[in-house]
């Protein structure tokens, strides 16, 4: 009897009736129940998808359980519900099937993602021997730039920042204020809006002052190229430069010839023919060497540039003869070859740039050319690209490069009504991740009762509102209550935070008001176990 009284309820959507409790043997047993309410109900009112331990979060979202008044029944009969007035056009017959197929496709695909990192961690504990401790980590390494996408306050900045103090301190500390000075500096930090150009973040011609008051332009590079400039920055090592002893000896040695003779004769072209009579003089204070009768008058400097591989004027001009002599200082006088003090050796320590509300900027406005150099098959090709003010650089042929050791974290919401200047070229070289309003309370660690408050709300927004997941509202806002808000008139959450922020999602919208009382309810209501 006990099963014939649950359906006849159940066919009646009596769900206040006493039936409806674990008193009736067949109350916990809803996959039979259910199939038997399926077939019975005179429409198409249950969907025959059993909401068991595993399937109660995920459809919870859509409808909240009411242990109190119908459970898993009343649950279930609200689904089809709600589908059915949302999409009268659907075939009732298929509404089971379809629903079954996407709640597996769903928890398909999530588990597919946690598989998927679950390999990207193995793989990179393999390769380098670095152990993360933020799962996403490892993601970032593989990718180069993500993105974390998401409702209002599901920590995507506090995320980023762990991700970012994780990978420079190589897995020591997730928190950044744990980082000694030099890692800090490894991370960069930039937050993106409407007026936010190119030259603010490449490059661009800044106004300056002089001494005397003049006033005109610099090129000064934005944040990112600073920050690259940084990462790519040179480690310096002891160069090799005798040229002043060597020169000094020659000098006094081609003086002291001219005292006892009629000059120093041992000094050959490149061809080996002799140069002779080199005499000594001096002009302006610069030292320099020339042969008797001739016009051709070879100085210090001119030789030290020769020495260094630069050309002998800044003209140019024959630099045959200075070459002569500095193959003749290498052979008689000790000169050592020209080594620069500051030697290629690219820095190996990652660095982290953080892009938080990348999508409040015009994109391809901000980053340019750039584009080109964020597409991770183009990491470290320092052939690069000619920024827009490549020519007035000291070194026109100078080009623009991400290294291997940048990394890219940007933040964004989908709900931000900017989101369309992130075109597909920019989308492209990026990972998306979304971290969700659910996701977001679990690791806060919000109190029980308080993610129950969360979760009632966002509920409320979906099903009362009819907005989507990107409209729900992450953990941040609830962090710092410790207990739920439940007097409409001590609730300095609601009134300051969270009606302000609903307001603006049902900003013209028709019978706004009328909603927002309803979330209201939904918000304030004590659930009992």
């Amino acid at each position: 009897m006990d099963l014939v009284a649950i359906i006849k309820a159940g066919i009646n959507h009596d769900y206040d009736n006493q039936v409806f409790s674990y008193q009736n043997s067949f109350y916990s047993r809803p996959s039979i129940t259910i199939k038997l309410l399926c077939i019975y109900s005179p429409s198409s009112d249950f969907f025959g998808v059993n909401i068991s331990t595993d399937q109660s979060r995920f459809w919870g979202k859509l409808i909240p359980l009411d242990k109190k008044h119908g459970g898993v029944y009343k649950q279930n009969y609200e689904l089809t519900a709600a589908i059915s007035k949302k999409f009268p056009e659907l075939d009732g017959n298929y509404l089971s099937s379809i629903l079954w197929e996407y709640h597996h496709h769903m928890i398909d695909s999530k588990k597919e993602k946690n598989n998927v990192i679950e390999a990207l961690v193995e793989e990179n504990n393999e390769k380098t021997n670095t152990y993360y401790l933020n799962e996403f980590s490892n993601l970032l390494i593989k990718a180069k730039n993500i993105i974390f996408r998401g409702a209002p306050g599901t920590g995507k900045t506090y995320l980023a920042n762990e991700i970012a103090a994780d990978i420079v301190s190589k897995g020591r500390t997730k928190t950044i204020s744990d980082l000694d000075d030099d890692e800090k500096k490894r991370i960069g930090f930039v937050q993106f809006h409407p007026s936010y150009d190119y030259t603010d973040f490449v490059e661009g011609l800044r106004p300056i002052t002089t001494e005397d008051g003049i006033v005109s332009f610099q090129l000064k590079p934005g944040s990112f190229m600073s920050f690259i400039n940084q990462a790519k920055t040179k480690k310096s090592i002891d160069g090799v430069d005798n040229f002043d002893e060597a020169w000094e000896t020659f000098f006094d040695s081609v003086t002291e010839a001219r005292i006892e003779g009629q000059g120093y004769n041992k000094l050959l072209s490149l061809t080996g023919k002799p140069i002779k009579n080199l005499l000594t003089y001096e002009r302006g204070g610069v030292q320099g060497v020339y042969p008797e009768g001739t016009t051709m008058y070879w100085n210090y400097d001119q030789l030290y540039n020769i020495y260094r591989g630069l050309p002998g004027v800044p003209k140019g001009g024959l630099d045959n003869y200075r070459k002569a002599i500095i193959n003749h200082l290498k052979s008689d006088y000790g000169l050592k070859d020209y080594q620069e003090n500051s030697q290629v050796k690219e820095k190996t320590e990652d660095y982290v740039f953080i892009i938080d509300e990348i999508n409040r900027g015009e994109i391809s406005k901000i980053f340019g050319e750039l584009f080109f150099s964020l597409d991770p098959d183009y990491r470290g090709n320092k052939e690069g690209v000619y920024t827009q003010y490549a020519n007035l650089h000291t070194n026109p042929e100078e080009k623009f490069y991400i290294p291997d050791n940048v990394y890219i974290i940007g933040t964004m919401n989908d709900i931000d009504r900017s989101v369309d200047t992130f075109d597909f070229a920019m989308r492209r070289r990026f990972t998306f991740l979304e971290i969700t309003a659910e996701a977001s309370a679990e690791k806060m660690n919000l109190p029980k009762d308080v993610k129950e408050q969360m979760a009632r709300l966002n509920t409320a927004i979906i099903t009362i509102g009819g907005l989507t997941e990107d409209y729900q509202i992450g953990a941040s806002y609830f962090k710092d209550i410790s207990t739920p808000e439940v007097d409409d008139k001590m609730a300095p959450l609601w009134h300051t935070k969270l009606y302000p922020l609903l307001k603006d999602y049902f900003r013209g919208e028709h019978k706004a008001s009328d909603k927002l009382e309803k979330i209201k309810k939904e918000y304030f209501a004590i659930e009992e176990d």
